[in-house]
């Protein structure tokens, strides 16, 4: 049976500028690609910001942006496929790419519902990821 859930992502901290130690910040967009193979399938993706980008450091007090950014909102009964992707924008060469993150929910809606984030489940967490950290709740609507 389907439930209706919305996926939010709250925030993003940024670990390594990946630009060189002269420049400030680094130019950053990011996506977001929520799916599911049930409920005759889905794909919502979603770029942020829409243009442009967010201009972030790696540096404490710099490095974080508070998106309260809802990617999905919708009827899903037993299988949601939550990834983001990151990428700091060059001008004169390659964009280079973040850690993709990537987390696949089975089972009963209600055993996803939560808040998931860095160090909230040990070493190996899925949301510390080694030059980004994200947060996102799953909440039922």
């Amino acid at each position: 049976m389907a439930e209706r859930i919305r996926v939010t992502l709250k925030w993003i901290k940024i670990l390594d500028k990946l630009e060189p130690f002269f420049k400030e910040t680094g130019e950053f967009r990011f996506r977001s690609k929520i799916s599911s193979d049930n409920e005759g399938g889905f794909v919502a993706e979603t770029r942020f910001p829409e243009e442009g980008h967010y201009s972030l450091s790696d540096k404490p007090g710099w490095n974080f942006v508070t998106l309260n950014k809802v990617l999905f909102e919708g009827a899903v009964s037993d299988h949601l496929l939550v990834e983001l992707f990151g990428e700091e924008v060059d001008l004169f060469t390659a964009n280079d790419e973040l850690d993709h993150y990537r987390r696949e929910f089975r089972g009963p809606v209600g055993e996803w519902l939560g808040l998931y984030e860095p160090a909230d489940e040990g070493a190996g967490d899925p949301e510390n990821m080694s030059n980004w950290r994200i947060s996102y709740t799953i909440e039922k609507i």
